[in-house]
């Protein structure tokens, strides 16, 4: 693992969302206000996309799915209009689920969660509307969270649409076959289940038993700070869009390992056997070790700063962990690197970030590949490290 070590000291915030409002509107993009557009049929269809789902035999699985739900006579609905990212039987089958039946026997929570995230109202999005800009474009599904405080607005989750050089994406699923129109609205067929997510950052990081380090370097990280300048808080926090690159406990000890070590070989002048003994006995310590003096609070904020994917806030040009980034958005490797800034750019607005590299098979990434600028021990060319390669990718 490749990581600059940066003190920190100017983040004296981490310059995110101050109200709920604030932080539903600073997401990947602005949500579109949602208004009926009265579009065309292709091929002079006069079928609506519920009348379709209703008797095409290729959407049996969704067809039972949907029915069960009520979705069909909402779809149905002439007067209205949708974008609808449908998986077909064979999309169901691919992601686990092989025919009607199981349909009938899941949750209704699980099955209304299929249906309805796979469903934007009030638009008609077709691949066109799309831009190929990194990372992607953010979507109100039919999924309602919450209400706005204050408001009657309701609070819809969010997909994320995204076009690359690859094609056409919703969230990390491809689309197979894009833009089939009908009386109201379009239809993309994507290759497997669009599956909504179903806890927030802070309970898949925390619940993870191979992340215990990087919960013990939040805690640290978060020394002495209030609010959302908590990363626990902001882990915790719904309606961000956050990208997290979790360093597992292996990638941890072996940062403590080599910190430790080379202080150590530095102070002693060079003793290997003392700076090994000492390097190993901080691994021996855990993720207690993060919690003391060996190591600084602005070090490990500084570590946590460069694992958090960042923009700058259109407004204030400050950068907020603010993008959703399924790896699907990173372009494949190629002899043009592709920089992605972090919440280190808060404090030193002009780095670079880190490189990330995707290896594609067919239209699914297969490996997702980091490079920071600074090298394990110092001193190296700048990117030269080996690169971390992401052992899980989308945990969404």
């Amino acid at each position: 693992m490749n990581i600059h070590l940066y003190q920190y000291k100017k983040l004296a915030r981490l310059s995110v969302m101050a109200s709920f409002v604030i932080a539903f509107a600073s997401c990947n993009k602005d949500l579109p206000d949602p208004v009926p557009i009265d579009y065309p049929p292709v091929n002079s269809s006069t079928s609506t996309i519920g009348e379709i789902i209703n008797s095409d035999p290729n959407y049996t699985i969704f067809k039972a799915a949907a029915t069960r739900v009520g979705a069909i006579a909402t779809l149905s609905d002439p007067n209205k209009v949708f974008t609808v990212f449908l998986p077909d039987d064979n999309a169901f089958i691919a992601s686990g689920i092989p025919s009607a039946a199981v349909i009938a026997v899941l949750p209704i929570q699980q099955v209304g969660a299929i249906v309805n995230y796979a469903i934007i109202p009030g638009e008609q999005f077709t691949s066109a509307d799309v831009p190929q800009t990194f990372p992607n474009i953010q979507l109100p599904s039919s999924i309602t969270i919450a209400i706005l405080p204050g408001t009657t607005i309701p609070l819809k989750l969010s997909t994320f649409p995204s076009k690359t050089s690859i094609g056409l994406y919703d969230n990390n699923i491809p689309v197979v076959t894009p833009d089939l129109k009908f009386k109201n609205g379009v239809i993309h067929i994507v290759a497997g289940i669009v599956a909504p997510p179903s806890q927030v950052l802070r309970d898949a990081l925390y619940n993870n038993p191979n992340l215990t380090y990087f919960k013990a370097a939040i805690a640290r990280a978060d020394s002495g700070q209030t609010g959302l300048n908590r990363f626990d808080s902001l882990l915790n926090y719904a309606v961000t869009n956050m990208t997290v690159l979790a360093p597992t406990d292996t990638a941890f000890q072996k940062l403590v390992y080599l910190l430790v070590y080379g202080k150590v070989y530095a102070l002693t002048g060079g003793n290997d056997v003392i700076a090994d003994a000492q390097a190993n006995m901080a691994v021996a310590a855990g993720p207690a070790f993060l919690g003391t003096n060996n190591i600084s609070t602005a070090m490990v904020r500084g570590i946590m700063a460069y694992h958090f994917l960042a923009s700058p806030n259109p407004v204030t040009g400050s950068f907020e962990p603010n993008i959703r980034v399924f790896s699907t958005n990173f372009p494949p490797a190629s002899a043009t690197p592709f920089f992605v800034q972090t919440l280190v750019n808060s404090s030193v607005a002009i780095h670079p970030g880190i490189i990330a590299s995707a290896t594609y098979t067919g239209p699914f990434v297969s490996s997702l590949k980091f490079i920071g600028l600074g090298t394990i021990p110092p001193g190296g060319a700048p990117y030269s490290g080996t690169p971390a390669v992401a052992t899980s990718l989308d945990k969404h």
